[in-house]
């Protein structure tokens, strides 16, 4: 069970690479015709700020997800003294613990509203707008958060399982 959990972190962090690496590719793509566009041409397309912001919110939140499971992102400023010991597991449990006392509310809100109610959640409200240039629905944006957020958590089972950041299959 460890090993498929570790797995199936390592797979969602090569899926999670390059999606992001995707997205900041598409992000200057577009820059890059708005910028042309503009200086060039005198006629910048308004969609191409659009769609870098969207492209900038997937790529980041991605890169989050990347970031957790690689041990590279901002942690707690509580320092690490010796695996096993009482302290450092207690430290390792209050990070856990803080990391789903975030995402949980997180992803609960992205589906659920008040009352629990699925229509007024995140995703559901997001369903019912629409972008202001190219009118397309905002949970294709709105998805980026609750998608990150399980990714995270999974990462987090991962660590509990075992895993040591890196994308080996090797448990510690």
């Amino acid at each position: 069970m460890k090993r498929a959990i570790i797995t199936a972190s390592n797979e969602l962090h090569r899926i999670c690479s390059i999606g992001a690496a995707l997205c900041f590719v598409a992000m200057l793509l577009f820059v890059a015709i708005q910028v042309i566009a503009r200086y060039v041409f005198q006629e910048p397309p308004i969609w191409t700020e659009e769609l870098a912001r969207y492209a900038m919110v997937w790529g980041g939140l991605l890169g989050a997800t990347m970031s957790f499971k690689s041990r590279t992102d901002p942690v707690l400023a509580l320092p690490e003294r010796g695996t096993g010991s009482a302290k450092s597991i207690i430290l390792g449990l209050f990070r856990t613990a803080a990391v789903i006392i975030f995402l949980a509310p997180v992803l609960y809100y992205s589906l659920f509203g008040p009352h629990v109610n699925l229509a007024r959640g995140f995703l559901a409200r997001s369903a019912q707008r629409t972008s202001d240039t190219l009118g397309f629905p905002m949970i294709y944006v709105a998805l980026a958060v609750p998608i990150a957020a399980a990714v995270i958590l999974i990462h987090l089972a991962a660590r509990a399982a075992g895993d040591n950041g890196s994308t080996s299959e090797s448990l510690q």
